[in-house]
């Protein structure tokens, strides 16, 4: 019953994954980790035993722990590039702003040399 269980848990994960990679919700550049994901979620569901494999090859006391270890690392991973990209766009965000301060305070002096002109 375990094996049907996780089976249709892991087919599940990757069929959203996968339609939400192919619908575009996630970013392109997110693709081959999001593939990674779906092949490991797949692949977990059709075997769950590999997890007590290698627990028993890594002499792990707790198989399951593995699975929650490896959630935390993933989403530690996660939230780090989220941040790293977050920083990138304030960045960007910030820079573009001053261009555009720039731009008008140019074209401000220019309207004004203009009018002195006329």
């Amino acid at each position: 019953m375990l094996t049907i269980i996780t089976t249709v848990i892991g087919v599940a994960i990757s069929a959203l994954l996968l339609f939400l990679v192919r619908r575009d919700r996630l970013h392109v550049s997110h693709g081959a980790s999001w593939t990674a994901a779906i092949i490991l979620f797949a692949g977990l569901g059709f075997a769950p035993g590999v997890v007590d494999d290698v627990a028993a090859i890594i002499e792990v006391g707790y198989p399951p722990i593995i699975g929650v270890m490896l959630a935390i690392i993933a989403l530690v991973i996660k939230l780090l590039l989220t941040d790293i990209n977050q920083t990138h766009l304030k960045v960007r965000q910030d820079r573009m702003a001053q261009k555009i301060a720039l731009l008008e305070s140019e074209l401000h002096a220019m309207s004004q040399q203009n009018a002195g002109q006329d």
